[in-house]
């Protein structure tokens, strides 16, 4: 092989613009790194030596979101200049709490059962409220409920229902993965929250459809596919995936494009709670489309102050968050060691 190559795909809702998220998206790997002993991965990756890319397509889920929510468009204070000027969420509220978070001197049980006595819980805020209330519309998505749907999650539904946007997000993966494919690199993706849904329709897609056949792609491996806050062990959601159309086994999973797929999953997250990927896709494993399916249960300590009343609130389902745990330093650390 090439080299390695991180390449990590980024969620839904309302993001910064796309350099300063790459910047701190890369700290949050380092720190991660750091905090698994991995001292000498973390220095790689921090002087460059590692190829590190950032699949980015909050431009278009920030239009989404604004268009569809006054509040998230109230948020959108600053522009993205290699976004044409869009519209994006402030990068400074995001490195406060980062600054923070690193102050904890671990990510664990007990520090986050003291994170709780002192924040407020996101369990019980709007953005859970409006996921969970997504997820079960999705057991049962028909035209009953889309409007639910469209209301409470405005970019996932977008993603599910519209053709043009859904390509053109899943396009964003394409520019960073298949040029590395045809490299012949070694590649782990990081895959957090509904960018777990991107990888795997990408992956259906090189397996599937008759465009991508005797490609550089097709039965072409990514060494690890690191999922974080992944909502796909959720019935509403694999329904409605590209291959959740077809009844028969024989049309559905990726094939050969996943070497090991490792999944974490965080306590109280409010994506993933649906947490095991090897008992979701325990037919893909026996079909043996992949080598290996592992999960993993971690506690996600990430907290910010919230901008209107200055309480701290706990997110357990944050891409920082994830990040910086030393448990997904560990995986990374043993893809790079391989």
């Amino acid at each position: 092989m090439d080299k390695k190559r991180l390449i990590l795909i980024h969620g839904r809702a309302i993001k910064p613009a796309e350099k300063p998220m790459k910047a701190l998206a890369r700290k949050a790997v380092i720190e991660g790194l750091r905090r698994a002993g991995a001292t000498a991965d973390a220095t790689t990756l921090a002087n460059g030596d590692l190829a590190f890319d950032l699949v980015y397509f909050g431009d278009i889920t920030n239009a989404i979101q604004a268009a569809a929510r006054k509040k998230d468009k109230a948020l959108l204070t600053e522009s993205d200049p290699d976004h044409g000027g869009a519209a994006c969420f402030p990068i400074g509220d995001l490195e406060t709490a980062f600054a923070d978070v690193s102050k904890l001197s671990s990510f664990s049980k007990a520090r986050y059962a003291e994170l709780l006595k002192t924040a407020d819980d996101y369990k019980f805020l709007d953005e859970f409220a409006d996921f969970t209330s997504t997820l079960g519309s999705l057991f049962t998505f028909g035209w009953l409920n889309e409007k639910l749907i469209a209301s409470a999650t405005p970019d996932l539904f977008a993603y599910l229902t519209e053709h043009k946007k859904a390509s053109l997000i899943r396009e964003r993966l394409a520019a960073k993965l298949r040029p590395a494919l045809e490299k012949n690199d070694d590649i782990c993706i990081i895959a957090h929250s509904m960018g777990a849904m991107i990888a795997y329709d990408e992956f259906w897609k090189y397996s599937h459809e008759s465009a991508f056949a005797g490609s550089a792609y097709r039965g072409k491996p990514v060494s690890l596919f690191l999922t974080i806050g992944c909502p796909l062990g959720e019935d509403g959601v694999r329904r409605n995936l590209l291959d959740g159309r077809y009844p028969s086994a024989d049309d559905k999973f990726p094939r050969r494009q996943i070497g090991t797929w490792h999944n974490i999953y965080a306590e109280d997250d409010y994506v993933s709670h649906a947490e095991s990927m090897k008992s979701a896709f325990s037919e893909m494993r026996k079909r043996q489309y992949l080598d290996t399916i592992l999960d993993s249960h971690i506690y996600n300590c990430w907290s910010y102050a919230d901008n209107h009343t200055g309480r701290r609130v706990s997110n357990p389902h944050d891409l920082y968050g994830y990040l910086m745990h030393q448990t997904v330093g560990a995986a990374v650390s043993e893809w790079l060691s391989k």
